[in-house]
């Protein structure tokens, strides 16, 4: 009697168990890719803070909602951070900052040009939370709200947390909601999968760092 070789019989039952297993994923795919969002999620209660500090990286969202807790009253001062020179500004031969154009936005919407700052060195995140930290000991400051991009949080809590480690300094963290898509089925725009896709390569490559 004729009998199938071994590793035709493997494929054949591999074969089926990847199937089984796309076909399941496809039936539970909404549920799998909003739990895949919101792992990427890191939010806070507000609270009273010395300073909300605006990342950069989106002056525009996370600068609304910088204003939005400013004007809330959770804190009297904000620090904008970003030194990276967006490329339209490049292209005109003018060097300004991310920080510099969150700090313009925010004082167009009502926050005093006193009462915000701009720190223009920072590049990346990591680099974000160590300038921030020398700000604060330089200015005493031992609370602070950070702000950034809802799918962004979880990376720059991360990261926050382990460079102000042993700081003393309370760190409170607080998502920018995208204007752009709806986060809730970020897969259904191209600009959420691009942002999920690279948060999640970002934080593989923080965690090989």
């Amino acid at each position: 009697m004729f009998q199938q070789p071994f590793y035709t019989r493997k494929w054949f039952k591999a074969s089926v168990a990847m199937l089984c297993i796309a076909g399941t994923a496809y039936i539970f795919r909404e549920e799998l890719l909003t739990s895949a969002g919101d792992f990427l999620v890191r939010e806070d209660a507000c609270a009273q803070v010395d300073a909300i500090v605006v990342l950069g990286g989106n002056s525009y969202e996370r600068g609304l909602e910088g204003v939005k807790l400013f004007q809330a009253g959770w804190a009297d001062l904000v620090v904008c951070t970003g030194g990276n020179v967006p490329t339209v500004f490049d292209a005109m031969d003018t060097v300004i900052y991310e920080s510099e154009l969150t700090r313009s936005m925010m004082m167009r919407r009502g926050v005093s040009a006193d009462q915000v700052v701009a720190l223009t060195t920072a590049t990346s995140t990591r680099e974000e939370a160590s300038e921030v930290l020398t700000w604060c000991k330089e200015h005493r400051k031992t609370s602070l709200m950070v702000v950034s991009s809802t799918f962004h949080t979880r990376r720059v809590s991360s990261t926050f947390e382990e460079a102000f480690e042993g700081s003393g300094i309370e760190l409170l963290f607080r998502a920018a909601p995208s204007t752009s898509y709806d986060e809730k089925r970020w897969w259904e725009a191209e600009s959420g999968l691009i942002m999920v896709f690279n948060e999640y390569a970002k934080t593989a490559y923080y965690l090989i760092k």
